[in-house]
């Protein structure tokens, strides 16, 4: 197809205006000599080629104009295959440019006498022509491109926006809906179909009345929801389209929220999921712990988990959230000590667009709003400001947040644990923290022991991490000497757990032997920390109640159970509670 084939319609209505204007007969060729557009008597030719040798063919080789007189007879005609046949009396041939190259030639044929002497009188000024001829058809050919391109432009946008996995609505100025993709007909439960003519769309129509009254209130941009559609929760987003005139529209982009909600959730995690699995040691006090984390995970109760720092607080929730009922759901932690006083609102409950300096243009979801189905762990809970208590106990009793710098209520369901290193009851009596918050998170409390209370949990733990870090840094390291595991046990630790793995990790980067030894581990020990002594008698003892316990916890923790696990182990029924009555 040649490029004069894209306005053929324009070349057809140039062409009849041409010759009722000069009394002449227009043809137009393309750069093959095919007939495009042809009036009068030439008009039976469209289609065709011209004649071989014409001055047709001698036009578009030269990129000159010709001026035929006489054409059976003319010099330029000697060679037309066609010149036998020919009955016109002149022809005038200008070669049709685009970007510089010949496409086309635009012909003016005379048949009459009459014609060809008005075409000869005239003959300066159809030279004239020639250029105003060309720019014309350029202009033509330039408008119909550029339409291509926008249609080619507008078919590249469909299939991109057809091609989201959400939902997209492209309004006008006056809130008409334009466009809608493949997704959003799905979304509203409606079959696909053009939004032009006739059949169209109106956003009060599609929306429910609530949400489109919201829409309208909450102007050019921001974000809307979590709203429900047809049963399922969307997040919408509004964009405003922006010329240079100003706005002309918006789009609304419909997210699936619960989606949303599994992507953070997916972020967020460090590792795999963590189970009561997880949670190692065999000593009483944190195996208590643990049963109590299992006998509440799956009520829907706020906990409260109290312990130093570095106990292991964090694994412990998370091990209760995966045994809910919200452990489809998100699990989010939150660090209450280490947001900004400033900030702490609008990332708890998220703020509007243009709530503040800075704040994000279309405004952005807080925590309780993310995580509202989910499990939301809020760690320090001690460090929150009093005034964030308020409005943390009125988002637990009433299950509603408002954004910062808006108006309307959202409804949020989070499971709350909450923990924290600080004395709360002693924070309680100096008025730092709420008496009814404190109530309202400490429906179970679970006291997590500190690290230097475990006794051989000590060895238990520092062998799991010798075991995972050796993987990790490739090291052929089997395990700890003697010496070592003893100055492991008489160490305070307190940093707890967290302190100990970054010992054992230190410990198995800078190791060369196949045992960590004493000496790598007394060079990472913190000076401060002074090591009780125990001699040997106290160590075996701490060793053979744990020893017991375990044997207790496999038999079973009744009097049949302990008899057959003092047996098990060589010992009388009196020896066996004897040394579990005895103190770490």
């Amino acid at each position: 197809m040649s490029v004069l084939d894209l306005v053929v319609p324009e070349l057809e209505y140039l062409s009849n205006t041409l010759a009722s204007v000069l009394d002449l007969e227009i043809t137009i060729v393309d750069s093959s000599l095919k007939r495009l557009v042809g009036t009068g008597r030439l008009s039976a030719g469209v289609g065709k080629p011209a004649p071989r040798g014409s001055a047709f063919s001698q036009c578009m080789e030269t990129g000159r104009h010709l001026f035929v007189e006489e054409p059976r007879r003319s010099p330029v005609c000697k060679n037309c295959s066609h010149r036998d046949q020919c009955t016109e009396e002149v022809e005038f041939c200008i070669p049709v440019r685009y970007n510089s190259k010949i496409v086309g030639v635009l012909g003016m044929c005379a048949f009459t006498e009459a014609a060809k002497a008005e075409i000869i009188r005239n003959r300066d000024n159809m030279l004239a022509f020639e250029h105003q001829l060309s720019r014309l058809i350029t202009t033509m050919l330039r408008e119909r491109e550029f339409e291509s391109i926008l249609e080619y432009h507008s078919s590249e946008l469909m299939t991109l926006v057809n091609s989201l996995d959400e939902g997209v609505l492209i309004l006008s100025k006056n809130m008409e809906v334009l466009t809608a993709n493949r997704h959003m007909f799905r979304i509203l439960n409606m079959n696909e179909r053009p939004l032009n003519g006739s059949s169209h769309l109106r956003l009060q129509d599609i929306l429910p009345e609530k949400l489109f009254a919201q829409l309208q209130q909450k102007g050019q941009a921001g974000q809307l929801g979590p709203v429900t559609l047809n049963g399922q929760e969307y997040l919408i987003s509004i964009n405003p389209i922006e010329v240079k005139s100003g706005r002309t529209g918006l789009i609304l982009l419909f997210s699936d929220f619960a989606k949303m909600r599994q992507s953070v959730m997916k972020a967020d995690k460090k590792k795999s999921i963590v189970t009561f699995d997880d949670i190692l040691g065999e000593c009483e006090s944190i195996q208590r712990a643990r049963r109590q984390a299992q006998q509440i995970a799956g009520y829907d109760v706020s906990v409260l988990l109290t312990g130093e720092t570095g106990t292991g607080k964090e694994i412990f929730s998370q091990a209760i959230h995966s045994g809910s009922t919200r452990k489809g759901s998100i699990f989010l932690p939150v660090n209450c000590g280490a947001i900004p006083e400033n900030l702490i609102e609008s990332e708890m409950f998220g703020y509007e667009k243009g709530a503040f300096t800075g704040a994000s243009k279309t405004g952005r979801p807080g925590k309780f709003e993310v995580c509202k189905d989910g499990t939301l762990f809020l760690d320090e809970i001690g460090d929150l400001p009093l005034t964030m208590q308020v409005k943390l106990l009125r988002a637990l009793e009433n299950k509603e947040i408002v954004r910062v710098g808006g108006h309307t209520p959202i409804h949020v369901n989070p499971r709350i644990i909450a923990a924290t290193s600080r004395d709360l009851e002693k924070m309680l009596k100096d008025h730092t923290f709420r008496e009814d918050l404190f109530y309202r998170l400490n429906v179970v409390s679970i006291q997590i022991p500190p690290l230097r209370e475990r006794g051989y949990d000590i060895i238990i733990l520092a062998r799991h991490f010798l075991h995972r870090f050796a993987e990790t840094y490739s090291k052929e390291i089997r395990g700890f000497t003697s010496e070592c595991e003893n100055l492991l046990l008489r160490y305070p630790f307190p940093g707890n757990i967290r302190e100990l793995r970054n010992l054992v990790e230190y410990a198995v980067i800078f190791e060369k032997g196949d045992l960590v030894g004493e000496e790598i581990i007394r060079s990472k020990l913190q000076p401060s920390a002074e090591l009780p002594r125990q001699n040997l008698a106290q160590l075996t003892r701490q060793y053979e109640r744990q020893v017991i316990l375990q044997q207790v916890r496999e038999m079973g923790d009744t009097a049949e159970g302990k008899r057959a696990a003092a047996k098990q182990l060589g010992i009388s029924v009196a020896t066996l509670y004897r040394k579990l009555s005895e103190e770490d």
